[in-house]
C-alpha cells in the first residue's frame, strides 16, 4: 500500500480530507442550489492551502520554538472545528439526495439541523464566515513566525499482513544468566521464601522483550506447571494485578471483584503447582503492597519463580531474592545489528556499504537502548535513499530529550493520517490490550481512513495501516496473552501522549484540558454524576468510550451523563454505552448527534431504539451484541446506508425487517433471521457481497425453496471465518434439510463452524471434507436424526471439535476417521487437541481406528470430556500421548481394559462423575496432580490411584454418601488442597495423621463429615485456607497437639450450630479474611483473632458481644486495614448502635454491610458520620428499621443499598415525596433491584 509522503505533519491529513471536500462537485452543486454562501467556501480553501503549505515546516519547528507550537495546537482545533461544519453540511446535502434514504427520513434529519432551511443556511453561512475569520490569523502569523513552504519527497512503502515477529538479538548471554536462574531448583521447597528474580534496567532497554523470550522457551514452559504474565505499570491497584494473574492463569474472563475472594481463586489455581509468574513494568516501591500482592504464592512448591521488571532501583530492592539482575545497554555494534535487521530484513546490508556507514552513526546515537534502534529500523525499512538516511542521522529532534530522540524522529517521519492513528493510541490507559478490529473501526469512525487509498476499502486500509504501526514496532505484539492483543511499549505511549497534545485523553481523575476530542475513562460499578463533573464543559467532543475496569457483572451511569450531557455533543462521532446495565433506552435527542460514526450498546438492557436513531446518516458501527432485553429491529434500520458492521450477537430477535436488505454496504452482519412468507428470504443474504467474520444464519427451517439456498451464495463469500447453521428443535422433512444444507456450503476458508439442529438422518458431503483445511473449531448439537458423525478426522488444522446430543448415534467408526486422501495414508484427527462429546443418550460403542504403523488418531489430543454418555461402554481410544485432561461425567457403564489403554501416563487433572469403581480402577496406573471423584454411590473406600499418586496435590470428593473413612495409611504427603462436599458419612482424619499433612494449604469441608466434633488446626502447619460450612457436630476449633496456623489467610466458618468455641491462645498474623457467621452457640472470641494485618471481616453480632465494652472499642481501633465489615444480627443487635455511638469502629472502613437485624429499628448517625472513608453502605434484611440517619450520613457516602426493609423500601419509593429528598443527594441508591443513579 502506499502510505504517502514522508513525515507530514499531524494535522496534513485532516486539511486534506477538507480541500478535497470543498473542491468536490457534489459539495459544490450543492452550495449552489441553496442559500449556501459559495464565496465562503472558496475564501476557506485559499486560507487552508496557505496555512497548509507550511505545516511541514511549523512541525518541525515546533519543537524548538513554543510560539510556533502554540499556533500549531490553536489551528489544529480551528481545523477540526471547520470539518465539523462542513461534516454537518455534507450530512444534510446528502440527506436530500440519497436514493436509499425515505422522503420522512430526509425530511426529519434536515428538520434537525434547523427547523426552518432559511435559519439554517443563514446559521450555516454565519459559522463558515466565523471559520474562514479565524484561519485569517493564522495566515497572518505564519509570515510572522517565518514559516516556509517545505516540500519532502515521497515514499512509498508496501505493507503485507504478515506480522514482523520481535527477534532477540545481542542478549544471548542474559539470556543464558537468567535462563539458568529459572530453571534451578536450590533450596528447600517448603521454605517461605518465594523465590524472585528482578530485572532491571532503564525503559527501551528490552527488558519485557527479554523475559517474553525466557517465557516462551519451551524448556521453560515445560519446566513450570503454570505460567503467567501480569503488566503492572505505574499505577499501581493490587485488585487489578491480581486479576490479571488469575486471567492469564485460566485464559478466561475474571469477574470477582472482592480482593480477598480473588486471592482465595488464585491460591486455588495455584495450588500444588510449579509456577511462573511475571509481573512486568513494577513501579511501586512500597514493601507492604509487595507483601500483599505475593502473599497468595507462599509456600509454593519447590522451583515456582517469580520475575519482576523495574526500572526503579528501590523497587529492586524490596523485591529480589535472587542478586538483581541489571541489564546493561547494548554496545554500538550490536544496535547497528537490531537497526540493520529491520532495515534490511533478510536481504542485509552488505550491498550497501555507504548506508552501513551512515547506519553505524545513527545506532551510535541510540545510547544503547535496543527500542531506539528498532523504532529507526522499521522507520529506514526497505528504504536505500541515502538522503533520507542522512536527513535522520542529521535531524535536530536529536537534541531534544522530552521523549527518546529516536521515537521521536520515527514518529516525525510517519505519514500525516498514521500520525493521527497513532496519536489517537493514546486515548487508552498505559499498557491497555489493544484489540486490533476495535482500533480499526474507531479510526474508521474518526475519519482517519478516508482518501488513503480509494480503490481500497477502509477497513483494509486500517489493517495496513495498523501493520505499519506493528511494522515499525511502535505496536508491539503481546506475546505473553492472546494471539491477536497489542500493546504500546510505555515510552512509546509516552510519545503518542506528547503528540496528541491536548486532543486525546484517558481520564485518571486529574484535570482535563477543555480542547479534548477523544477521551476514554475506567468504567466503575457506579459511574456517579461527581465523577463526570470535569467533563461538562466539553463542548467538541468526538469521541466518549468507557473502558473496562474492574470486572463488575452490572455497571450503572448516571442519567445526567447518558441522557443529559451526550445527546448535547453534536460533535460525537463515537458513542459507547457499553456493559451499563441500566440503560433501557435511548433519549429521543439521539438524533441530534448528526456526525455519530459508532455506537456500541452491548450487554445494556436496552428494549428499542428511539425513531431518532435511524436518521443518525453517518452511522458505519452499531453494536447491540448481548442486549438480551431488545426484541425487535424496526424497518426504519434500512435507512442507515452508511452502516457497515452490524452486531446483533446474543440478542432476543424473533425476526429481522425487510429493509435491512438495504444495507448493502455491511461488512459485519453477524446473525441473518431466516424469516417466514413474506418476511427475509434466506436468498437475501446474496445481497451483502462485502460480509466477513462471522455470521450466524437461524431459523433454517424456514427455508421452503432449495433456489433460495443456492442464491445465498455462501460459497462466494471469502472473507467469512466464523459460520454458525441453526434450525429449531422441531424437525422438517429429513432430505430437505440435508438438500438445504448441501446448498449452504461455505468457502474453503472457514476456520469455525457450529450446526444445530439440523434434521437430516446424514451430512451432505463437504462436512468434514478435506478441502476445508482452514477450520480450526467444530461444533455439532441437537442433530436429532443423524445416524452418524461426518469424517471429521479428515481436518488437517482441526483443533477443537464438540458434538452435543446426537441422540440417533449408537456407534462412532471408521465413517468419523475418514479415510485416506489421494495416495496418502490419513493420521486422523492429526492437530485435534480438545474432544469433547455431550449428552449421547445412544451412543454405545466407540470403534477403534484400523491403521498401518503409527499412524494412530489423536496425537495432540490434550483433554478428552465425555459427559452424559450413558450407554457407552468398551473401547476407548488406545493411544494418547498428549493427553494431559480426563473428564467422564456420568458415564455408568463406561469399562476398559488397562491393557488396551496407551495413555500418557502423567495427566494432569482426572474428573470421574457418576462412574463405576471398574472406572476408577481403570486409571490406577496414571499418575495426576488434580482429582475430582463426584457422586459415585458405590465407592466405600479410596481408590489406589489416590493413594499410590505421589504427585496428587488437588483432591476433591463430593457426593459420595458410601465413602466412610480416610485410608489407614492417609494421603499423599505432597497433597496441598483437599475439598470434601456433601460426604456426610466420611470420618474425618485423626490427630495421628498430623506428620502427612505438612503440604496442606487449602481445606474446604462443607457438609460432610458428620461425626466430627473437634478440629485442630494444629495438624495443619502450613494451611493458608480453612473453609468449614454445616459440619452438625462441630463443637470446637482447637490448636492441640502443637502450634497453631500462622499462615492462614482465610479462615471462614459458619454454619456449625454446634460450635461452642475458637482458641483463646491463637496466633494469626497473617490472616486477611475472617468470617464466623451463623454461630449460634460460639461462646467468646479471642481478640487474638483479629489481627491489625485484617481486611475482611464477616462476623454475627453476638459474637463481638462477648468481648468487653471497652476491649472492643481499642480492638477495632487498631484494625486500621479493615475496609469490609459485615455484621449479622445473631444476637446483641443493640450491639452496632453501640459501636457508632461511641465511635468505635475504624475510619479506614470502605463497605459496610448490616444482614439479618430483625429487631433493629434505626441506627446511630454520629458515628456512622465519623466514618470519613466509607463509601457503600448495605442494609439487607432489616424489617423493623424505619428510617436513616438522614442528616448524619458521611459526606463520601457513594451508593446506599437497601435490600428486603420493607419499612425503608416505603419511606424512599416516592421519589417525590419529603423523605426522598433527604437522600437524593447520594449519588447511587440501590432499593432492591432498582438503581437511581
Amino acid at each position: 500500500m502506499a502510505l504517502g509522503m514522508v513525515g507530514e505533519a499531524l494535522i496534513s491529513a485532516c486539511m486534506e480530507i477538507l480541500i478535497e471536500r470543498i473542491a468536490s462537485r457534489e459539495f459544490r452543486d450543492f452550495f449552489s442550489s441553496t442559500k449556501l454562501d459559495i464565496c465562503l467556501l472558496d475564501e476557506l480553501k485559499i486560507k487552508l492551502l496557505a496555512v497548509n503549505a507550511v505545516l511541514n515546516d511549523a512541525e518541525e519547528k515546533q519543537i524548538t520554538d513554543p510560539a510556533v507550537k502554540k499556533w500549531l495546537d490553536e489551528l489544529r482545533d480551528v481545523v477540526l472545528d471547520a470539518e465539523d461544519l462542513l461534516d454537518e453540511i455534507n450530512t444534510h446535502a446528502l440527506s436530500r439526495t440519497s436514493e436509499g434514504g425515505s422522503r420522512t427520513f430526509a425530511t426529519k434529519v434536515r428538520s434537525l439541523l434547523s427547523s426552518s432551511f432559511k435559519n439554517f443556511y443563514k446559521g450555516m453561512n454565519s459559522k463558515l464566515e466565523a471559520i474562514s475569520r479565524r484561519l485569517e490569523h493564522f495566515v497572518r502569523q505564519k509570515d510572522i513566525l517565518g514559516l516556509q513552504s517545505v516540500i519532502r519527497r515521497v515514499s512509498y512503502r508496501t505493507v503485507t499482513d504478515s506480522l514482523v515477529e520481535s527477534v532477540v538479538v545481542a542478549r544471548e548471554n542474559d539470556r543464558e544468566k537468567l535462563l539458568n536462574m529459572l530453571l534451578c531448583d536450590d533450596g528447600d521447597g517448603m521454605s517461605n521464601d518465594i523465590e524472585v528474580i528482578t530485572v532491571l534496567g532503564m525503559g527501551g532497554l528490552g527488558k519485557t522483550t527479554l523475559v517474553q523470550w525466557l517465557y516462551n522457551d519451551s524448556e521453560v514452559q515445560k519446566h513450570f506447571d503454570f505460567t503467567a504474565w501480569a503488566c503492572v505499570s505505574d499505577d499501581f491497584d493490587i485488585l487489578m494485578v491480581t486479576k490479571k494473574i488469575v486471567e492469564s492463569l485460566t485464559s478466561e474472563d475474571c469477574h470477582i471483584t472482592n480482593l480477598d475472594v480473588l486471592r482465595v481463586e488464585l491460591k486455588n489455581t495455584l495450588r500444588d503447582k510449579k509456577f511462573l509468574l511475571v509481573l512486568d513494568d513494577l513501579w511501586n516501591e512500597k514493601y507492604n503492597d509487595w507483601h500483599h500482592l505475593i502473599a497468595p504464592f507462599r509456600n509454593g512448591r519447590k522451583g515456582s519463580k517469580i520475575i519482576v521488571t523495574t526500572r526503579q532501583q528501590r523497587v529492586a530492592q524490596v523485591t529480589h531474592t535472587f542478586p538483581t539482575y541489571e541489564l546493561k545497554p547494548l554496545s554500538d555494534e550490536n544496535c547497528w545489528r537490531i537497526l540493520a535487521r529491520h532495515a534490511f530484513g533478510s536481504e542485509g546490508y552488505h550491498n550497501h556499504p555507504i548506508l552501513e556507514e551512515i547506519g553505524k552513526k545513527i545506532a551510535k546515537k541510540c545510547n544503547g537502548l535496543p527500542l531506539a534502534a528498532k523504532t529507526l529500523g522499521g522507520l529506514l525499512r526497505s528504504n536505500v535513499d541515502v538522503g533520507e538516511w542522512n536527513r535522520i542521522l542529521n535531524s535536530n529532534l536529536w537534541a531534544h530529550d522530552d521523549v527518546l530522540p529516536a521515537l521521536r524522529i520515527s514518529y516525525f517521519h510517519l505519514p500525516a493520517h498514521l500520525k493521527r492513528c497513532f496519536a489517537y493510541c493514546s486515548i487508552f490507559p498505559k499498557q491497555h490490550l489493544l484489540d486490533r478490529k476495535e482500533i480499526v473501526l474507531l479510526w474508521m469512525a474518526e475519519g482517519f481512513l478516508q482518501h488513503v487509498h480509494e480503490e481500497k476499502e477502509m477497513e483494509s486500509i486500517g489493517n495496513d495501516c495498523f501493520n505499519e504501526l506493528l511494522s515499525r514496532s511502535l505496536i508491539q505484539k503481546d506475546n505473553a496473552v492472546a494471539e491477536e492483543n497489542f500493546r504500546m511499549h510505555d515510552l512509546i505511549y509516552d510519545l503518542a501522549k506528547l503528540v496528541s497534545g491536548r486532543s486525546s485523553y484517558h481520564f485518571d481523575g486529574s484535570e482535563i484540558p477543555r480542547t479534548v476530542r477523544h477521551l476514554s475513562f475506567l468504567r466503575e460499578m457506579f459511574d456517579i454524576s461527581e465523577k463526570f463533573e470535569g467533563f461538562y464543559e466539553l463542548k467538541c467532543l468526538r469521541t466518549f468510550l468507557p473502558r473496562l475496569s474492574y470486572p463488575y457483572v452490572h455497571c450503572y451511569l448516571t442519567k445526567m451523563v447518558s441522557h443529559g450531557w451526550l445527546p448535547k455533543l453534536r460533535c460525537l462521532r463515537i458513542l459507547s454505552l457499553s456493559k451499563y446495565t441500566n440503560i433501557t433506552e435511548l433519549p429521543n435527542s439521539i438524533g441530534n448527534l448528526l456526525h455519530l460514526r459508532y455506537l456500541d450498546l452491548s450487554y445494556t438492557s436496552i428494549e428499542s431504539l428511539p425513531d431518532e436513531t435511524f436518521m443518525l446518516y453517518n452511522l458505519q458501527t452499531l453494536i447491540l451484541s448481548n442486549c438480551e432485553s431488545l426484541i425487535q429491529l424496526p424497518q426504519q434500520i434500512g435507512n442507515l446506508i452508511n452502516l457497515r458492521h452490524l452486531d446483533i450477537s446474543d440478542t432476543n430477535l424473533p425476526e429481522m425487517p425487510t429493509q435491512i436488505c438495504k444495507l448493502q454496504q455491511l461488512r459485519t452482519l453477524t446473525v441473518f433471521i431466516v424469516g417466514r412468507q413474506n418476511g427475509l428470504s434466506i436468498r437475501d443474504l446474496s445481497k451483502f457481497p462485502y460480509l466477513q467474520g462471522k455470521l450466524s444464519i437461524m431459523n433454517l427451517q424456514n427455508v421452503v425453496n432449495l433456489v433460495d439456498a443456492f442464491q445465498a451464495n455462501l460459497q462466494k463469500k471469502e472473507q467469512i471465518e466464523e459460520l454458525i447453521l441453526g434450525w429449531d428443535s422441531d424437525p422438517q422433512e429429513p432430505q430437505f434439510e440435508k438438500d438445504v444444507l448441501h446448498n449452504l456450503q461455505p468457502s474453503t476458508n472457514l476456520k469455525k463452524l457450529n450446526i444445530k439442529y439440523y434434521g437430516g438422518t446424514s451430512f451432505p458431503n463437504w462436512i468434514g471434507h478435506f478441502s476445508f483445511s482452514k477450520i480450526i473449531v467444530l461444533t455439532v448439537s441437537d442433530c436429532n436424526n443423524c445416524l452418524s458423525l461426518p469424517p471429521f478426522g479428515q481436518l488437517p488444522s482441526l483443533k477443537e471439535l464438540v458434538i452435543k446430543r446426537m441422540k440417533m448415534v449408537k456407534k462412532v467408526g471408521h465413517e468419523f476417521y475418514g479415510s485416506s486422501v489421494g495416495s496418502q495414508l490419513l493420521q486422523p484427527f492429526q492437530s485435534l487437541e480438545n474432544l469433547k462429546f455431550e449428552d449421547m443418550s445412544e451412543w454405545q460403542e466407540w470403534l477403534p481406528f484400523e491403521s498401518e504403523g503409527r499412524n494412530f488418531p489423536f496425537p495432540c489430543l490434550k483433554t478428552l470430556y465425555l459427559y452424559k454418555c450413558p450407554k457407552l461402554k468398551g473401547t476407548l481410544p488406545s493411544h494418547l500421548p498428549s493427553l494431559t485432561n480426563v473428564i467422564f461425567s456420568e458415564c455408568n457403564q463406561l469399562v476398559t481394559k488397562l491393557s488396551d489403554v496407551h495413555w500418557n501416563t502423567s495427566i494432569e487433572a482426572i474428573h470421574i462423575r457418576e462412574g463405576q469403581e471398574t472406572l476408577l480402577s481403570m486409571l490406577d496406573n496414571f499418575s495426576c496432580c488434580e482429582l475430582l471423584i463426584e457422586k459415585c454411590d458405590s465407592l466405600q473406600c479410596f481408590p489406589r490411584m489416590i493413594l499410590s499418586a505421589n504427585c496428587l496435590q488437588k483432591l476433591t470428593l463430593s457426593n459420595i454418601p458410601s465413602l466412610i473413612s480416610f485410608p489407614a495409611d492417609c494421603l499423599p504427603t505432597l497433597l496441598q488442597s483437599l475439598d470434601i462436599w456433601h460426604c456426610r458419612n466420611l470420618e474425618f482424619l485423626s490427630h495421628n495423621t498430623r506428620p502427612k499433612f505438612t503440604s496442606l494449604k487449602t481445606l474446604r469441608i462443607w457438609n460432610s463429615c458428620s461425626s466430627l466434633t473437634s478440629f485442630s488446626l494444629a495438624c495443619f502447619p502450613v494451611l493458608q485456607e480453612l473453609y468449614i460450612r454445616f459440619i452438625p457436630n462441630l463443637e470446637a476449633i482447637t490448636t492441640q497437639g502443637g502450634e497453631a496456623a500462622p499462615k492462614l489467610v482465610d479462615f471462614i466458618v459458619t454454619d456449625c450450630e454446634k460450635l461452642r468455641s475458637l482458641p483463646n491462645q491463637i496466633d494469626l498474623p497473617s490472616l486477611e479474611h475472617l468470617d464466623l457467621s451463623g454461630l449460634p452457640m460460639l461462646e467468646s472470641l479471642s481478640p487474638r483473632c483479629l489481627p491489625s494485618c485484617l481486611r475482611s471481616l464477616h462476623v454475627d453480632v453476638g459474637i463481638l458481644s462477648s468481648i468487653s465494652k471497652q476491649e472492643l472499642g481499642l480492638l477495632f481501633q487498631r484494625l486500621s486495614s479493615l475496609s469490609h465489615l459485615l455484621v449479622k444480627g445473631l444476637g446483641d443487635e443493640d450491639l452496632v448502635n453501640r459501636l457508632l455511638k461511641e465511635q468505635s469502629l475504624p475510619t479506614s472502613l470502605e463497605y459496610l454491610f448490616l444482614n439479618n437485624f430483625s429487631g433493629l429499628k434505626l441506627l446511630e448517625g454520629k458515628g456512622l458520620q465519623s466514618l470519613t472513608s466509607l463509601q457503600m453502605l448495605n442494609i439487607y434484611n432489616c424489617p423493623s428499621i424505619e428510617s436513616l440517619p438522614e442528616d448524619q450520613l458521611p459526606s463520601s457516602l457513594q451508593v446506599l443499598s437497601l435490600r428486603e426493609c420493607p419499612l425503608l423500601e416505603a419511606r424512599y419509593q416516592n421519589h417525590n415525596g419529603k423523605y426522598w429528598s433527604k437522600i437524593a443527594h447520594i449519588p447511587a441508591i440501590k432499593i432492591n433491584e432498582k438503581v437511581i443513579i
